[in-house]
């Protein structure tokens, strides 16, 4: 998406990029037969995603498709959206457009949600108008007017009328119904003019943090999940600046020398030139690209190609939704709609469906991002072919050199059972000297939102050898390892469908002499930032799971699992069997807090009432002052330390909005927390999302330097969408 401009917005660092509908085709078939020969017929599917404005309807009915069908050569529309290149320090302007409407956003008539949206929850809830917008609402059929977007730069250090705040979200410009609101109650942009309803909103982005993998996404305000789920995401890259450089230690005379692999596809490279060269007449540009910007994700298809999102809280509990015999919203505290986590049965990385990618017998790297809703990610590569029948089964390593902010102190080579800080002295790695993981079933894993920048090594491997990226993460909640000397004591994700992510097929006619300078993992040296200064505060906060305070039901008494069919009975009644026992209906949410003087959790809503918060008053760029409760409210500069305790049985991967941070350490509950204990050897350069584990405590340290008014939250969408999520507010001393 580099330098795209539209009308007024001049400039190399400006862009126009709005979302809007189309088709794509993710599955097997259309555009993909024209490159892998095949004879495929799987549909098209209907999805939501970022393009330059100017971009027309994709059209590669030249291959003999449908027209309005992406990837097409035509149009910048497509799911996963275009990266964005910026680089470090030089501030980038975006006009972002909500464009959901028919005739490929050009059209008067909005378009509904194609994913079924609660608006029991606590969400944008335009019907509402401005007096009840940002509040939950009263219908428990799914939400059929304009979509609310707000778009987020994950992981930017950005001013609070830019960072995508939930309550700023705004609807597309024309037939918005009667009544309803058009933005949100904090809507707000960087010109402090825009009244809201123009259908767009203009961004501006400091960009003044060292090189890095971003990424954007949506985060509209309790719709998230559905919202990111349709499409509109994409990376968002930082480049250049003082820390965007590495050591080659094998060149004693010389200073920052080493050479990480590339080149990356640039702006003007199209998506047949990197894919399918030859169709259409697209040159070959794949042969010589080095380093790829990987999204991994998981989707359900239904059989007409379009998307399967649950309409009902059935499908977490896994019974028909005549089995789930009880009171939802309005008449509980049970959302109909809402399930509390959310796992699909394919993998799609970039847009399609378990690919393959051919390799030159070189160094690839790789930034990879845990794109999924709910599922966490612990990846490892293999050889499940080669012309050497004795590397068939070896398992190849990642050598991390970056997390979400930037470089690491010293690249770590991670695979299986091992995560070993390099010493960076130039000798390749003795096996016998890896240092064990945590557990001996860990790889690399991922967090939702979390990013990985690796190295992958093919040099070597013999022509046609196929690697696979394998995912053992299991399909349902994630708790962490069991830290059992014993492998493979965990569930893990179907070795058929979303334990397979993609394959890597070594091609030697793609080896360039380019591939001969790149700098050897063992041999590099980071220019990783230093450590922050001591806290001057530290805040104790806490992680909640709410169970009903009206439904209860029957479970069995061994096992704690719900009877089914699940039907309510009257709470405290007794059991009408021998081995049952009555039991709130749950999880309803789960909810971020503080610690009472007891140390237990104090779970608090978004808008906490309860005379925990304190009001504070944020001034918008418009001018307008509203008042917010919270808890945490650091002064402008300083930095703190947040021990986040975990009294929920999943692990939470928390976001901090704004801040780059550090994870200081963990420790059971009852223990005291020691600098660099529990702390991965791939988390010790800066992050901006960390995994909080069950009945720990896990503290980073962050400095607050930007005023205004941000949040943090859960980046499993779905908890974030249902009350997950904390306002916070850095105000001047």
């Amino acid at each position: 998406m580099k330098n795209i401009t539209k009308g007024p917005r001049r400039g190399a660092d400006n862009y126009d990029i709005a979302v809007r509908q189309f088709r794509q085709q993710i599955l097997p078939g259309g555009i993909w037969n024209a490159l892998n020969g095949r004879s495929d017929a799987y549909p098209p599917t209907t999805v939501w995603s970022y393009g330059p404005a100017a971009d027309p309807l994709p059209d590669a009915s030249g291959l003999g498709v449908p027209a309005g069908v992406a990837p097409a050569p035509n149009s910048q529309f497509n799911y996963p959206a275009y990266t964005v290149e910026t680089r470090s320090n030089t501030r980038v302007k975006v006009r972002w457009r909500n464009e959901l409407k028919d005739d490929f956003g050009a059209g008067p008539n909005f378009l509904p949600h194609m994913l079924p949206v609660d608006q029991t929850l606590h969400w944008a809830n335009p019907p509402g108008g401005d007096a009840g917008k940002d509040m939950a609402g009263s219908d428990p059929t799914p939400y059929t007017g304009p979509v609310p977007i707000i778009p987020h730069v994950h992981g930017a250090h950005v001013d609070p009328h830019s960072d995508g705040y939930p309550e700023a979200w705004w609807l597309p410009a024309g037939d918005v119904p009667a009544g309803y609101a058009t933005k949100g109650t904090l809507f707000d942009d960087s010109t402090g003019t825009n009244p809201g309803n123009l259908g767009y909103a203009d961004f501006s982005y400091r960009q003044d943090q060292p090189a890095t993998t971003l990424w954007y996404h949506d985060h509209a305000l309790g719709m998230t999940r559905s919202n990111v789920y349709a499409g509109p995401a994409g990376f968002w890259l930082v480049r250049g600046g003082a820390n965007d450089k590495a050591d080659n230690i094998r060149t004693r005379f010389l200073q920052w020398d080493g050479i990480l692999p590339g080149p990356a596809p640039k702006s003007g490279d199209t998506v047949l030139e990197l894919n399918a060269p030859g169709v259409l007449g697209a040159r070959d540009k794949r042969r010589h690209i080095r380093e790829i910007p990987i999204a991994i994700q998981d989707r359900t298809f239904k059989a007409d190609g379009s998307l399967f999102y649950p309409a009902n809280r059935a499908f977490f509990e896994g019974v028909d939704p005549a089995d789930l015999q009880i009171d939802f919203a309005p008449n509980s505290d049970v959302a109909p709609i809402w399930n509390p986590e959310a796992f699909f049965n394919t993998i799609v990385v970039n847009g399609t469906t378990w690919p393959a990618l051919d390799v030159a017998p070189a160094l690839y790297r790789f930034r990879l991002l845990n794109g999924c809703n709910s599922r966490f990610l612990n990846l490892s590569l293999k050889v499940v072919s080669s012309p050497n029948p004795a590397l068939v089964g070896k398992e190849l390593s990642f050598y991390q050199i970056g997390a979400e902010q930037g470089f690491l102190p010293k690249v770590v080579e991670i695979r299986t059972g091992f995560a070993t800080p390099l010493p960076g002295d130039g000798k390749i790695p003795d096996p016998v000297n890896r240092v064990p993981a945590t557990d001996p079933d860990q790889a690399l894993l991922m967090a939702l939102a979390e990013r990985a920048d690796v190295l992958v090594d093919f040099r070597f491997l013999p022509q046609g050898t196929v690697i696979q990226m394998a995912n053992t993460a299991p399909d349902e909640p994630f708790g962490g390892f069991s830290g059992n000397p014993t492998a493979d004591d965990e569930p893990t994700a179907n070795p058929d469908t979303t334990g397979q992510v993609m394959r890597f097929v070594v091609k030697w006619n793609l080896f360039t002499l380019r591939d001969l300078i790149a700098t050897s993992p063992w041999a590099l040296r980071l220019n990783a930032e230093g450590a922050l200064g001591p806290p001057v505060v530290t805040r104790q906060v806490s992680l909640n799971e709410l169970e009903s305070e009206a439904v209860c039901v029957l479970a069995d008494e061994v096992t704690g699992a719900f009877v089914v069919p699940i039907v309510q009975v009257p709470c405290g009644s007794a059991p009408p069997a021998a081995g049952q026992i009555v039991v709130p209906f749950g999880p309803t949410q789960a909810r971020l807090g503080i610690l009472d003087p007891g140390g237990l959790g104090v779970p608090l809503k978004w808008q906490d009432i309860t005379g925990t918060s304190t009001p504070v008053a944020v001034r918008l760029q418009s001018g307008a002052v509203m008042t917010v409760n919270v808890t945490e409210n650091p002064s402008l500069g300083d930095t703190e330390d947040w021990e986040m305790y975990n009294f929920t049985a999943d692990a939470h991967p928390i976001h901090l909005h704004l801040v780059r941070f550090q994870v200081v350490g963990r420790a059971p509950f009852g223990q005291a927390v020691v600098e660099g204990a529990g702390v991965e050897p791939w988390e010790t350069g800066f992050k901006d999302t960390v995994i909080s584990y069950p009945g720990q405590v896990t503290r980073i340290r962050a400095k607050f330097d930007i005023e205004g008014l941000y949040v943090w939250h859960c980046h499993i969408v779905e908890h974030e969408d249902n009350e997950m999520m904390r306002p916070y507010v850095v105000s001047a001393p």
